[in-house]
């Protein structure tokens, strides 16, 4: 992606008992950190937008895995070919029609569908629908520059990969946990528990939908981080008394550092959504319920 300058997901532990008793100050941890959008970037002089949510240039102090952000590439735009070498690509797109490149195949994906990059393809995004393309990008190891090949770079690489992009077409289709408390959380992309898909990412990505007045209570995870990225809606990051709150309004998101105990509720009048990135991957021995 070459620039320039211009979950919450939670099993029902609560029946298997694990659950702990409320955090003393010393266990609230580092906080919650609201990631508003960066100033948008271009990408390949021109072809579309970038805005940086995680990264080596917009949160050097957070020691994320991979890069974060938001993509835009107007209607009939699209990125030249092009190599990010030994990293992966995640896309989730949330508006606009998609033919994504990836060495000899090529997909078409819609809003609400994912497509995950293997490290090193021949790839390229290209915007087909009338409306603009709007995705979000995970990028793992993050981006950099140094590891982007293209234009007459790319010939010494001809021929050296044959990736198979991994197709989600169904936010909703993977494994449900119902809360009870007007929230849903799907599966989207978790390398341990679709562990026979040999997804090649360290993190998992949840789909999260909230009805109004939608919350779950105090939680943490256990040595995984999470990265709440609100598509739609607004969406209430809370903490224990003296921790504080943050409001995640759509196009922004928030950092959870690994033990934080949070809670989260939907703020809005209507549904909001949200993607759930959590890394290490989630498990539910990870997942921890605090009264």
């Amino acid at each position: 992606m070459h620039r320039t300058t211009p979950l919450i997901l939670i099993c029902l532990l609560l029946s298997a008992g694990c659950v702990s008793q409320a955090p003393t100050e010393e266990e609230e941890g580092e906080g919650v950190r609201l990631l508003a959008p960066a100033a948008n970037l271009s990408l390949f002089e021109g072809a579309g937008v970038y805005a940086g949510l995680i990264g080596e240039a917009e949160t050097p102090e957070i020691p994320a895995n991979y890069s974060l952000g938001t993509v835009v590439i107007p209607s009939g735009n699209a990125t030249p070919l092009h190599r990010v070498v030994e990293s992966t690509e995640f896309i989730f797109l949330t508006a606009g029609e998609a033919e994504i490149r990836c060495d000899n195949r090529t997909v078409t994906a819609g809003a609400g569908e994912a497509v995950l990059l293997p490290a090193g393809v021949l790839q390229s995004v290209a915007s087909v629908g009338e409306r603009d393309l709007r995705y979000v990008d995970v990028i793992e190891p993050p981006f950099t520059a140094e590891n982007e090949v293209l234009g007459d770079d790319l010939a010494p690489l001809a021929g050296t990969t044959d990736g198979v992009p991994v197709v989600i077409p169904d936010p909703r289709a993977g494994a449900e946990w119902d809360l009870g408390v007007d929230m849903r959380v799907y599966t989207l992309a978790n390398p341990v528990l679709t562990e026979e898909a040999s997804l090649p990412i360290g993190y998992s990505v949840a789909y999260v939908e909230l009805l109004p007045g939608g919350s779950v209570g105090y939680n943490r995870l256990n040595g995984s981080s999470e990265v709440v990225c609100v598509l739609d809606g607004e969406v209430e990051v809370f903490t224990p008394a003296g921790g504080g709150a943050v409001r995640v309004a759509a196009g922004s998101a928030a950092y959870v550092p690994p033990d934080q105990v949070k809670g989260y509720r939907n703020v809005a009048a209507t549904n909001s959504t949200m993607l759930s990135v959590v890394d290490p991957a989630w498990t539910p021995e990870r997942t921890e319920m605090v009264e």
